[in-house]
């Protein structure tokens, strides 16, 4: 089985164990899904942070969620910086009362990140990891898991190192929001690690069991 730990609405593949973000309508069905819910720090309002919160509070505790996120913070974002820290201050704190695993967005603000996260008791997985491995080592350092993506499909030497230098047991395979299956993504990491697909396939799998179904 392929697991693919982030992604949005696309064809089913029964071979596919998959976990679809939503980062609005929380109070949609999700019966018989694997969902991820959470504020993405590009669509903050600041006139409906506590309502929307709310709803996400309502929501989160069903058993198809599997994990709080994407949430994050992103530098590049034309979104107000303090309204970002606290909406993500605000989704760390619900994950550990919930006891939910968090999945973040970040982009150009590793380190602030890793300082929010300081005192975190949950596990933590970096979606969507296209950086040098220097930004992303504390990462490593820190024990959190790390999802790679459509990256793996192209030719930047920097992000395929990220990637070989990557513990398999902190791994993670995604598509996000990339027309790409995720078996094709399954394919090129183990080509880049230099181990056979059902390698790779068997230690993510056991990655997502362990964090998932623990």
């Amino acid at each position: 089985m392929h697991y693919n730990v982030h992604t949005h609405p696309h064809a089913h593949d029964s071979d596919v164990v998959f976990i679809e973000n939503l980062y609005k309508n929380f109070d949609q069905s999700i019966e018989g899904s694997k969902v991820s819910m959470g504020l993405h720090p590009w669509y903050l309002n600041a006139e409906n942070l506590a309502e929307q919160l709310e709803i996400l509070r309502n929501n989160i505790t069903k058993p198809e969620v599997l994990a709080v996120g994407e949430c994050g913070l992103d530098k590049l974002s034309t979104t107000d910086w303090a309204l970002q820290i606290k909406a993500f201050q605000a989704q760390i704190t619900l994950a550990e009362e919930i006891n939910k695993p968090i999945i973040i967005h970040c982009v150009k603000a590793f380190n602030d990140v890793l300082v929010m996260l300081k005192n975190i008791t949950v596990p933590v997985i970096f979606h969507g990891i296209n950086n040098k491995l220097s930004l992303v080592q504390p990462v490593i350092d820190s024990g959190y898991y790390l999802s790679f993506g459509k990256s793996l499909l192209g030719l930047n030497d920097a992000i395929l190192n990220t990637f070989r230098e990557t513990p398999l047991e902190q791994l993670f395979l995604e598509t996000d929001d990339a027309d790409v299956a995720i078996k094709e993504i399954y394919k090129s990491a183990a080509g880049i690690k230099d181990i056979s697909e059902k390698e790779i396939v068997l230690q993510v799998e056991k990655n997502f069991l362990n964090l998932f179904q623990s």
